[in-house]
């Protein structure tokens, strides 16, 4: 291969990953949100503690056949419509924690849909994943900038 070869690669890859100060910030984000969610675990009932770790595997279930339909494009999705799906159905669910409803009421929502996103943060900033695409383009327009 030869070195313009490389580079263009490198630009072909370049939108597919997240840029470093927002890998850093995800997992950091990430972390914050689970050690504060930790210690509700121990003090909620295991009524709750259960119902809410089973809306968590809920919600993985239904993330992973969202990205399955979006990657096969069976639905075509852009990157805007799906982040606001992807926040909408978390957003729902938190709302849905507070009401009495018998499976995501009494906080077992809020628990499961803060759980997953400290989860999702730390495992997308590992993966390096694009997830907050808006931002990342920003960070990259700053960063080619100070090269040139």
């Amino acid at each position: 291969m030869t070195k313009g070869s490389l580079d263009s690669q490198t630009l072909l890859q370049q939108p597919r990953q997240a840029p470093p100060v927002r890998r850093a910030l995800r997992i950091l984000l990430g972390l914050v949100l689970m050690v504060y969610v930790a210690p509700v675990y121990f003090r909620v009932p295991v009524r709750v503690a259960a119902g809410s770790l089973l809306l968590m595997l809920g919600l993985i279930g239904v993330y992973s056949l969202i990205h399955i339909v979006v990657s096969r494009r069976i639905i075509a999705f852009g990157p805007c419509l799906g982040a606001a799906v992807a926040a909408g159905l978390l957003v729902t669910l938190y709302v849905a924690g507070a009401s009495g409803l018998p499976i995501l009421g009494h906080g077992k929502g809020q628990l499961a849909a803060a759980t997953f996103l400290g989860i999702s943060l730390v495992v997308a900033g590992l993966r390096a994943a694009p997830i907050f695409s808006p931002l990342d383009r920003l960070e990259r327009k700053l960063r080619s900038k100070r090269r040139v």
